[in-house]
């Protein structure tokens, strides 16, 4: 049998509770910074999933606009509706003829996309294109 005395004791290095405590809170830290950069980059990625829906939505308005007969362009409602909207929190479709030009057959038509983002901020998309009564380089 072995007698362990006192000064080969003192020699042992070992983990103290105030390492162990210390390197707990490191890894602690450690874990928080890589959870909030995961939590930051899928609410970037989401942030752009929405941003490409609204995008999309505008874009198919304004394609179906540009198809129509110069004359219905101007019986155009104020707002509009999407499928993709059905992907956003809280959408709304809006279109603005103005005109710019001094000349009644010459409109510059805007579509915008609103919607409420995952945090809570209000979002827009807004896409532009010019119609004319004649079609294009037409007056």
């Amino acid at each position: 049998m072995k007698i362990i005395n006192a000064s080969s004791l003192s020699n042992k290095r070992g983990v103290t509770l105030i390492e162990a405590v210390i390197a707990s809170l490191i890894m602690a830290m450690g874990l928080f910074v890589v959870g909030t950069a995961i939590y930051s980059q899928f609410s970037s990625l989401n942030q752009n999933r929405e941003k490409a829906i609204a995008t999309l939505a505008a874009q198919e308005e304004i394609e179906e606009i540009r198809g129509m007969p110069f004359d219905s362009i101007l019986a155009l409602s104020s707002s509009f509706t999407s499928s993709g909207f059905a992907y956003l929190n809280n959408p709304s479709g809006a279109i603005v003829l103005d005109n710019i030009y001094g000349s009644s057959n010459i409109k510059r038509v805007s579509v915008t996309v609103n919607w409420d983002s995952i945090t809570g901020n209000t979002l827009h998309r807004s896409l532009v294109t010019i119609v004319t009564r004649g079609g294009i380089n037409k007056q």
